[in-house]
């Protein structure tokens, strides 16, 4: 399964699902993007959103 995880710093627990997160990555397709950081490129965006589309699980964080 493919899962993109998009760490928004928007909930004060994220650090409990994001440790919980991390079992995922040893048997699924994990893609990870900090967008708490401005993304600095066009090529990086289209990146991102290729990820989300060809994602089964899209987790805010």
């Amino acid at each position: 399964m493919n899962v993109a995880i998009l760490e928004t710093g928007l909930f004060p627990d994220s650090e409990t699902v994001l440790d919980a997160l991390n079992h995922l990555e040893p048997v699924h397709y994990v893609y990870r993007y900090d967008l708490r950081k401005p993304i600095p490129s066009a090529e990086e965006w289209d990146q991102l959103i290729d990820a989300l589309c060809t994602s089964d699980r899209i987790i805010s964080v």
